[in-house]
């Protein structure tokens, strides 16, 4: 129990510095200090800032995953995310808008959506997609983020319903065809 306090010390730490500053400017030193830790507090629980990064990702995600558990419905996955990131503002804003991934593997948010409808295809009546389907996922992951992205700099001018509506709209029309169809 000790452990999840000082994680949640951590993480509050975080957001409070985030409100001042940007991600890649927060050192484990200033973390720390601003969670009333120790460094080795902070290296006890994480092994760097990265991984205290993507532990708060995964945290905030679980809700997202239990919603989607619950009804296999992936517009209240997105729906929950958003929600999520809308509560959370500055970290996401940081962590998506900065060098957070500097490489071209799916992040923790891309993620999030190719495992929801992996989910989706372990319980369809269909079988495996095909590769178009599959690329078809890849790329819709990737497209989602970007306009999450850019609704989190267009100081988010809609509200998470009326955005997981946009992104669903755009949904490519063979993934759309195979998720509907999975549910028959």
């Amino acid at each position: 129990m000790v452990r999840k306090h000082a994680k949640k010390l951590l993480e509050q730490a975080l957001m409070t510095l985030l409100e001042e500053s940007s991600l890649d400017k927060v050192d484990v030193r200033e973390l720390a200090k601003q969670a009333g830790l120790s460094r080795q507090t902070f290296y006890y629980n994480f092994k760097n800032k990265q991984d205290m990064i993507d532990w708060i990702f995964k945290k905030n995600n679980e809700k997202a995953k239990q919603s989607f558990q619950e009804t296999y419905s992936l517009h209240d996955y997105i729906l929950t995310t958003l929600n999520t990131i809308a509560q959370n503002r500055q970290f996401y804003a940081n962590v998506l808008l900065g060098d957070y991934q500097k490489d071209v593997s799916p992040g923790p948010f891309e993620q999030g959506i190719i495992s929801s409808i992996q989910e989706i295809e372990l319980h369809s009546n269909l079988g495996r997609m095909s590769t178009e389907q599959w690329d078809s996922l890849i790329f819709f992951a990737f497209g989602a983020k970007g306009m999450v992205m850019h609704w989190l700099t267009d100081n988010m001018r809609v509200n998470a319903e009326a955005m997981t509506g946009i992104i669903l709209a755009n949904i490519p029309t063979t993934l759309k065809d195979y998720i509907d169809n999975s549910r028959k």
